[in-house]
């Protein structure tokens, strides 16, 4: 009889995983003119992410270090395997905009928005199982962002 590994990964891991990129992208530098010694990589910032600090107010932390930098990149990678819907709908989920919110923006329900969030996160699960089972390289790399955080 062979027993089956335990698998690491699934939609809630997931899911706090983006929420931790979602917060480190919301302390990313604002896009500027470029040519000007900037060192940062350039990232759009969008309507959403504005909203979110109107409402809940600007995180203090101020701009993240290279390790959480490097962290939200192999995070955001993710979402590259998904189509640009599920990619808009996870993101904005992961920046916590309310479903209402999203039924607005996108014209559909809450049901089919929810079911394509979750047929989303299914398949960053899955892809997520089949290269790191244990999630050894994701746990390391989020522990060491969070070490960094608190000593600093």
């Amino acid at each position: 009889m062979t027993v089956k590994p335990t698998l690491y990964w699934n939609e809630k891991i997931v899911m706090a995983y983006l929420i931790h990129a979602a917060s480190i992208h919301r302390r990313l530098p604002s896009v500027k003119v470029q040519g000007y010694g900037s060192l940062w990589p350039v990232t759009l910032h969008d309507d959403w992410e504005r909203l979110y600090d109107i409402v809940n107010g600007r995180t203090t932390l101020g701009s993240p270090m290279p390790i959480e930098v490097t962290y939200h990149e192999e995070v955001m990678e993710w979402l590259l395997q998904l189509d640009p819907h599920r990619q808009q709908i996870i993101w904005m989920r992961a920046n916590r905009i309310p479903w209402k919110i999203l039924v607005e923006e996108f014209g559909l329900c809450k049901q089919t928005l929810w079911l394509r969030f979750a047929a989303g996160l299914e398949e960053v699960v899955t892809s997520l199982n089949r290269r790191d089972l244990r999630g050894e390289y994701f746990r390391a790399l989020r522990s060491r962002t969070y070490e960094l955080v608190r000593h600093s």
